[in-house]
């Protein structure tokens, strides 16, 4: 039992030994979190009297001109009041110890006097406008106590960022500054709102985002195309210059190039694509190269391929995921390509086209797709350049083609084929098999010819249309063939319009290569 105790009480000692490290461990552990607590602690401390100063600094800067002004109203005032009272006391004096003579000989001056001193104005000129100090509820989010606010002169404020027209869809971010009565900028106590009327006539608030520095932002979304006007009010004062209007426009808002050979001509062009960079790359195939500009339609550079036997023609152009051009040329019959620069990666296709014209990347497996209008078909190939396979025929039948030319591919893998000569759109599934094909005959969607075809998030359908006989046209169907608008009107003169591309704008810009009157031309519908 003795020796049971003595192992009993070495565990005591043992448990006690490791009571008091726990004991000193809490202590050590309590401090360094108290540290903590007061080091972050006098970081806010600091911050706040950063954050003080500042805005007492603020607050004499704004009120010291006017504290001086004050000042100078008392002197004034002083200087008035002295004036009037020693006038007073001189009069009061004269009139009662004064003789006759006295009397008579200052009445003149004393008459003028007393006139002038009861016509003075004794108001300060001084407008007295308050500085206010606003507290902010988020100091430990934003890191400011707040900001001073101050009465704002109606007639100093101004609106600008006022475009002169807008795109369908697009939107402007008008831009408020306020100013008190000596034209300074300054943070108004008075609410700022904005409401904006539609084209339909209806109304719609607008949020006023506050900027904290004396500016406020307005963003008005042109959502339909017609006028726009937009009322801005503080405290329920009209801004001057209010109601703003802003046209919002559809249709034909753009052309780029005209014919030649220099940056930013084209002669002849045919396809037309969008890259990554949201620029515009055209085939232009009399001039025997790529041209690219912005979306804007500014110059931005021209490639060349000149290693080929024959000239090289581009008739039509495709941009792979990763940026990738696959040029189509029909001098050489070949699949050309590129990288953005115009380094050569690799040529296919020459065994199999015979007069490509129009080409596609499937969104779905990445193959490439190429309408031969000498075989009457759609040949298929990996993006490597092997070849897989062809489908269609010449003929009129279902799945047979007279002179295909534009060819898109859908998110799910159908194909959509330009049947030029055939006036229709027909329709195949992912393993080449016909599905429908649709054609309209009547008013403007009326189908013609259909060269250039692109697609919107698989439920639109763009196509131009036109031949050397009748009309040129830009059509929207829905996938399923149904007729939805004719985009372009007579006056924006579409000659022979082949190649189409569409923007991710929304809604989407449709930019189409007018190959007769050699330049792009960008709709907004």
């Amino acid at each position: 039992m003795v020796d049971k105790l003595k192992v009993k009480e070495q565990e005591a000692e043992k448990n006690k030994t490791l009571a008091k490290q726990i004991h000193t461990d809490l202590t050590e552990q309590c401090s360094r979190e108290e540290r903590k607590v007061r080091m972050k602690a006098e970081e806010i401390i600091k911050k706040i009297k950063r954050e003080e100063q500042r805005l007492i600094d603020e607050l004499k800067n704004s009120y010291k001109m006017k504290i001086k002004r004050a000042a100078a109203d008392i002197d004034e005032m002083e200087l008035k009041h002295g004036n009037i009272k020693s006038a007073g006391n001189y009069i009061e004096t004269l009139m009662h110890h004064g003789n006759a003579v006295q009397l008579l000989s200052t009445k003149s001056d004393v008459g003028t006097r007393i006139k002038q001193l009861i016509t003075m104005k004794t108001f300060a000129k001084f407008e007295h406008k308050d500085f206010i100090f606003t507290p902010n509820d988020e100091f430990c989010e934003l890191g400011i106590l707040g900001i001073m606010k101050s009465d704002v002169c109606i007639s100093k404020c101004t609106v600008g960022n006022i475009p002169k027209q807008l795109l369908k869809g697009d939107a402007a971010d008008l831009l408020i500054i306020t100013r008190d009565s000596t034209g300074n900028q300054v943070i108004p106590k008075q609410q700022l709102k904005a409401k904006v009327k539609k084209p339909d006539a209806s109304w719609e608030d607008i949020n006023v985002a506050d900027n904290r520095d004396g500016t406020h932002s307005v963003t008005v979304a042109g959502q339909l195309d017609g006028k726009y006007q937009v009322t801005m009010t503080i405290g329920d004062q009209p801004i001057p210059g209010c109601p703003v209007t802003i046209p919002v426009i559809k249709g034909l808002v753009k052309t780029i190039g005209s014919q030649g050979s220099a940056e930013g001509h084209y002669n002849r062009l045919h396809g037309v694509a969008i890259n990554k960079n949201r620029d515009i790359v055209t085939a232009d195939y009399d001039n025997n190269r790529l041209q690219i500009t912005t979306g804007e339609g500014t110059f931005k550079k021209i490639l060349k391929f000149k290693q080929f036997e024959e000239p090289f023609t581009p008739c039509d152009i495709a941009i792979s995921s990763d940026n990738t051009y696959y040029s189509l040329e029909d001098n050489n019959n070949q699949i050309v390509v590129s990288d953005e620069n115009g380094h050569v990666i690799r040529c296919f296709g020459q065994n199999e086209l015979k007069n490509p014209c129009c080409i596609g990347i499937s969104p779905v497996d990445g193959n490439v797709y190429v309408t031969d209008r000498g075989q009457h078909c759609v040949r298929v190939y990996t993006q490597h350049g092997k070849y897989l396979r062809s489908f269609g025929s010449q003929g009129k039948g279902q799945g047979q083609f007279n002179d295909p030319l534009g060819v898109i591919i859908s998110s799910t893998g159908m194909v959509f084929v330009a049947d030029w000569l055939n006036k229709r759109i027909q329709v195949f599934n992912a393993h080449d098999q016909y599905l429908y094909s649709f054609d309209c005959q009547s008013g403007d969607g009326k189908m013609r010819h259909p060269k250039g075809i692109a697609i919107e998030n698989d439920k639109y359908i763009y196509v131009t249309t036109g031949s050397y006989f009748d009309a040129s046209n830009l059509l929207k169907f829905e996938s399923s063939g149904k007729f939805v608008c004719r985009i372009d009107s007579d006056s924006d003169r579409l000659d022979y319009p082949i190649g189409i591309a569409l923007t991710d704008d929304v809604p989407c810009r449709v930019v189409v290569a007018d190959t007769y009157n050699h330049c792009i031309k960008v709709f907004v519908q």
